[in-house]
């Protein structure tokens, strides 16, 4: 079976990198409102010409409606670098198709990702990057970073290779593109997946002006085998090599395909000089205007060759009962192409010397145009030939909302924000989302804890494909009320003890979920979920132990079932030898409880609702060993060492086995110059 080969984006950033490395100088300061870096984080502004240049790159992602930088160190921390699947950087359980690059849910309802819009990305988005997940750079000197990782055996790889390349062009104006390619073929039959994610982005930070721009492609291939053939195999596949476990389909394939423009601009307004506890006097702008455009492309793809050779061959029913148009070929198409442009203005706290608190308002305006598949109509009569008539159903929606937020994120000790957004005008008028938030920070004996709270009241009109859709094997018509939603949580931090206790839940009226034949429906009463956390890091010398642990309650299980436990344990020794090589030694462990886990649609790819069996109560076992030296750094990990032990089906999610034993290995190095 052919292995993955880098593709043309790699040669792209590699001529990026040729036309860009020269002469890099060291960035200017920059204030106010916009989104900006703190003047403790910045580089310093002047350098001697000739000097040599200390390596300093700082990174920062853009929050609260693109108006606000936060920065982050970039990665450098051997701690977890073994943990290389995205979806266990969401959440610490998740049900998924056994294999890196496929559909997942996330087991822990809170960490459930759901984007209005085109819910067909909803089980990729740990794969799929969106703005909120892009980070911009400040460099002192050019930063290249490669990633590789392998997974074998041979035959059935597990690749992936990553590039990351940004410079400062001169004090303002920072460019940078990176590139990704994820392969793998998947232990069992018909199982590949393969990810293509390349990004575009700069960022110009001047006195008054400042932008940030990026251009995101990302694209996925699976084939979808639509799990075990129970008839065929039996539910004993322990003893089985991976190929001779059969699988429903061979030739069934999803692509997904999404592409984005983004432009955030700002520009301060006035100035108000401000004062600090220490006498040092800023010049601030009293506040800073924003327009952000985006214009983003989804496309989805569900395909099958050679219909009838599923049908003929089935020792059981059949996968899809229904065909609606073609009985020979599978050849399923949505798009959704969408333009967003919102106005912003931000007045700074400083500049509220009475009340204490920042001010946001915002307009937004989004039109998206939806491509359906074009469905069949009666036949004429008279023809000599019978002849389909088909009717196009391609919409176009508009809306409009606008809302506001009161913040104060100054202060040593308590910080809020408080916001509302109203859908006034088009599709989705009568929505509105009413958001707020809180935390502090305080001495307790010689420790730092601080609570934390935060919430929502959400009114959302079901998005247009929970309400309408046709395809070759499923469609429905519905007509959906409003969901109803109340989120909140609280907790305790205590950042000295390396301890996080929390709890919360939801409570929704009017939830839509994905029902036993892969079509939405709609409850009638009020669900509840609850759930508590507890996160700990222990230190015993050179060992550590760091663990995650959810309780969970679902008070409808036949409409949202949840394992009740689910654990995560990583148990390691450190230390370093030669003064230079750090390593870390120690295995990762992964634990939830028996549940409904859910059955995978793959026409959708969305999880659906089953009562025939349960999953869980099987324990993952992990073990790597990390190694750091300068700027490398490098795992060994040996995946699923405990397979047999228990001896009983492992299953990820509802006729899914996850992966046997495999031997990885990754290494990611950072270049400053």
């Amino acid at each position: 079976m052919q292995r993955f080969q880098p593709k043309y984006p790699i040669l792209l950033l590699s001529l990026f990198i040729t036309v860009l490395s020269y002469g890099q100088r060291t960035l200017g300061g920059a204030e106010g409102g916009r989104p900006q870096l703190g003047d403790n984080d910045r580089p310093d502004q002047q350098q001697q010409s000739g000097a040599s240049i200390k390596p300093d790159v700082r990174a920062w992602h853009l929050k609260d409606g693109y108006t606000f930088a936060d920065t982050t160190v970039v990665d450098t921390i051997s701690t977890g670098f073994q943990i290389f699947n995205p979806i266990y950087n969401k959440s610490i359980a998740n049900a998924y198709l056994g294999n890196m690059n496929t559909a997942y849910q996330s087991m822990i309802f809170e960490d459930r990702e759901n984007k209005y819009g085109f819910l067909f990305f909803n089980s990729f988005l740990a794969y799929m990057p969106d703005i909120d997940d892009l980070y911009f750079y400040n460099t002192k000197t050019p930063y290249i970073n490669l990633t590789y990782n392998f997974g074998g055996p041979k035959r059935r790889s597990e690749e992936n290779i990553s590039a990351l390349f940004t410079q400062n062009v001169n004090k303002n104006l920072n460019v940078g593109a990176s590139y990704s390619l994820s392969s793998s073929l998947g232990q069992y039959s018909s199982q590949k997946a393969e990810v293509d994610n390349a990004k575009f982005f700069s960022s110009y930070d001047g006195e008054k002006y400042s932008f940030q721009g990026a251009f995101l492609y990302s694209k996925l291939k699976s084939l979808e085998n639509g799990g075990i053939d129970r008839n065929a195999t039996g539910n004993d596949f322990n003893n089985l090599e991976p190929e001779e476990v059969i699988m429903r389909f061979t030739t069934a394939e999803k692509i997904l395909t999404k592409r984005k423009l983004f432009f955030n601009q700002s520009l301060d307004i006035g100035n108000i000089t401000f004062t600090d506890k220490d006498s040092v006097e800023t010049v601030l702008p009293v506040g800073t205007a924003f327009h952000t455009f985006e214009f983003e492309q989804n496309q989805m793809e569900y395909n099958i060759s050679n219909l009838p050779s599923y049908y003929a061959s089935s020792t059981t029913a059949p996968f899809y009962p229904i065909i609606n148009s073609d009985t020979l070929q599978t050849r399923d198409s949505v798009r959704v192409n969408s333009l967003r442009n919102t106005f912003q203005i931000k007045f700074n706290e400083e500049a509220n010397s009475l009340l204490k608190f920042g001010l946001r308002a915002f307009i937004t305006n989004e039109a998206s145009f939806y491509r359906f598949p074009k469905r069949p109509t009666e036949f004429d009569e008279g023809d000599d030939f019978l002849t389909p008539h088909y009717v196009n159903t391609d919409t176009t929606l508009v809306t409009t909302a606008l809302g506001g937020q009161i913040f104060k994120n100054l202060g040593e000790n308590f910080w809020w924000n408080a916001g509302v957004k109203i859908y006034f005008q088009g599709y989705r008028a009568g929505d509105s989302e009413i958001t707020g938030a809180m935390s502090s920070s305080f001495r307790v004996l010689k420790d730092t804890a601080g609570f934390f709270a935060n919430g929502g009241i959400y009114l959302t009109t079901p998005e247009l494909f929970e309400t309408k859709y046709y395809s070759n094997h499923l469609e429905w018509d519905n007509n959906f009320g409003q969901k109803r939603t109340i989120q909140f949580k609280g907790g305790i931090r205590i950042p000295t003890k390396q301890l996080e206790i929390s709890a919360g839940g939801s409570l929704m009226n009017n939830y839509i979920y994905w029902n036993y034949d892969g079509t939405p429906s709609q409850t009638n009463g009020v669900i509840q979920v609850f759930n508590a956390n507890v996160k700990k890091l222990f230190k015993l010398g050179n060992f550590r132990i760091n663990n995650d642990a959810a309780l969970q309650y679902s008070s409808s299980e036949t409409v949202i079932p949840l394992p009740l436990f689910a654990y995560y344990n990583s148990t390691y020794y450190q230390n370093t030898l030669f003064k230079v090589l750090h390593f870390q030694i120690g295995f990762d462990f992964r634990y939830f409880t028996k549940y409904y886990a859910p059955f995978y649609m793959p026409a959708t790819g969305q999880f659906t609702v089953q009562n025939d069996e349960k999953v869980g109560d099987y324990p993952w076992v992990d073990v790597f060993l990390n190694f750091q030296l300068k700027r490398a750094r490098i795992y060994v990990k040996y995946d699923h060492v405990n397979q047999g032990y228990p001896d009983q089906p492992y299953y990820t999610t509802y006729n899914y086995p996850g992966n046997p034993r495999a031997l990885k290995f990754g290494v990611s190095w950072n270049f400053y110059d």
